[in-house]
């Protein structure tokens, strides 16, 4: 009689050699030593059996890690909640700001002022918050019409550029749907200055110029304001008139606390300057109370 064979193995070393005659005496236990040891076998593999999965289920198997766009934040750990909040706000931020639009630039922009400000100012959604001393928060809504809006609602976008050298005043830029407008809102009692361009502060820090050049519907021409305790008060003005929409001024620095250096351009006829511009310098000064503006040399056509 021949003994059940490993599977794989080349010789069955149970099972008697084939020369030699078996004894009928030792055939039976040898066959009861097989199949005990066949059922020992199987005794053990059923429990193994009957607690693994069969070959065919489809259950959804658990995720090994977390996914990579939010770690698991236990709900027992309020601090740990927050942060999590925190750090959905901030996705959703990123993911506005970089969308690579100008708006998105600006917005990331004014992010990085927030910050540096601390608690004086801040923004919720499309508003801007500006905390003063004196009354109640100046609040700026900004407008982003949809596209389908058919001109219905204005756009304007208020971002706060950040604060003026003597910090007593909030520096903030408004995009127009057609030009922009820079505000100076003083931190103490909230009152709005319309700036409309950068502006320049004298060495002693007394007065301010602006200068801002626009052939469209902003302002174009100069401002100079001086700084009194909290307020500004504007000393002069020139304003192209719409005879005037060509000249325009730019700032170029102080000669002293008391003389401006400007460069005056002039749009003229190509038989005249083959570019069509024509340009000078130009002083404003102060004189007692009064300032004066005057050409500084002669013109010349734009290279």
């Amino acid at each position: 009689m021949t003994s059940p064979t490993v599977p794989g193995a080349l010789h069955d070393t149970l099972s008697p050699e084939t020369e030699a005659p078996a004894e009928s005496g030792r055939e039976f236990p040898i066959a009861l030593k097989v199949i005990g040891a066949l059922l020992l076998i199987f005794a053990l593999a059923i429990p193994m059996l009957a607690g693994a999965a069969p070959p065919w289920d489809t259950r959804p198997k658990p995720l090994a890690i977390a996914p990579r766009t939010q770690a698991p934040v236990p709900a027992s750990d309020p601090a740990r909640g927050n942060d999590a909040a925190l750090v959905g706000a901030n996705v959703a931020s990123s993911a506005t700001a970089d969308d690579g639009s100008d708006e998105a630039f600006r917005a990331q922009a004014e992010a990085v002022v927030l910050r540096k400000v601390g608690a004086s100012a801040r923004r919720e959604g499309q508003r801007l918050m500006l905390f003063v001393e004196q009354g109640r928060p100046v609040m700026l809504d900004s407008r982003h019409p949809e596209p389908d809006d058919g001109g219905q609602t204005p756009y304007v976008d208020y971002r706060l550029d950040g604060l003026s050298p003597d910090k007593r005043f909030y520096v903030v830029r408004v995009t127009l749907a057609f030009g922009t407008e820079v505000l100076w809102i003083s931190r103490k009692d909230g009152q709005r200055y319309e700036m409309h361009g950068n502006v320049n502060p004298s060495p002693d820090g007394r007065f301010l110029v602006v200068t801002h050049a626009s052939p469209g519907v902003e302002f174009n021409g100069v401002v100079i304001w001086s700084l009194e305790e909290d307020r500004l008060v504007e000393r002069y003005k020139f304003e192209a008139t719409p005879e005037q929409r060509g000249v325009s001024f730019r700032f170029m620095r102080w000669r002293d606390a008391s003389t401006i250096e400007l460069e005056q351009f002039a749009e003229v006829d190509p038989g005249t300057c083959r570019t069509g511009t024509l340009s000078s310098l130009a002083l404003l000064a102060r004189k007692s109370d009064r300032w004066i503006l005057r050409s500084n040399s002669s013109p010349r056509c734009d290279a």
